[in-house]
């Protein structure tokens, strides 16, 4: 009996963050007109993965370390997960997996990564619109805190003209840098 209210726990968890995650992507889209923010499927990770195959003198050549397709099963057990796709036309343009810290203060941004194609299919940069989004899942459940996990280095200054701050020791154990919401 205990199995079953545990299950029955997680599938009541699942809908309840993910109604919170749908009114997030509402307020973002009513913020950034003409871009679609949703949930990551597992097409959306596949596309995403599809970055590091794109290569042209007017493409960004860094590309994440991570398969998205790899990591996207873990992430959909969680149910107090952040996931979010920005698109425009129905093209892929940014895309980020994270969580809620263990006790909800904090929106970890774990993985998070945008288009190498230029001119951005947006208009603008995925990043903004991403963590906008967090913020307002991070109001929505009670956080107080975005943290960008593992940011890179030299983009440090992008980040912050993005609202994060300067990078700091996340939890004692990783770098982040953090946006109070």
């Amino acid at each position: 009996m205990a199995h079953h209210s545990a299950r029955l726990d997680h599938l009541e968890a699942e809908e309840r963050y993910k109604t919170f995650r749908e009114i997030a992507f509402e307020t973002t889209m009513e913020e950034f007109n003409g871009i679609q923010v949703s949930g990551v499927s597992f097409m959306d990770a596949l596309t995403a993965d599809k970055w590091k195959d794109q290569i042209s003198a007017s493409q960004r050549t860094a590309r994440s370390a991570w398969s998205w397709a790899r990591e996207y099963p873990m992430y959909q057990n969680r149910p107090k997960r952040f996931e979010v796709t920005v698109k425009r036309s129905g093209i892929l343009c940014g895309i980020c997996l994270g969580q809620l810290s263990k006790h909800g203060t904090r929106v970890r941004m774990n993985l998070v990564e945008s288009t190498p194609v230029k001119p951005n299919p947006l208009g603008i940069r995925a990043l903004p619109v991403i963590a906008f989004a967090a913020a307002a899942y991070g109001k929505i459940v009670g956080a107080d805190e975005v943290w960008l996990i593992d940011p890179y280095a030299n983009l440090e200054d992008y980040y912050q003209s993005s609202g994060f701050g300067p990078r700091e020791v996340y939890h004692g154990k990783r770098i982040g840098q953090r946006k109070i919401i």
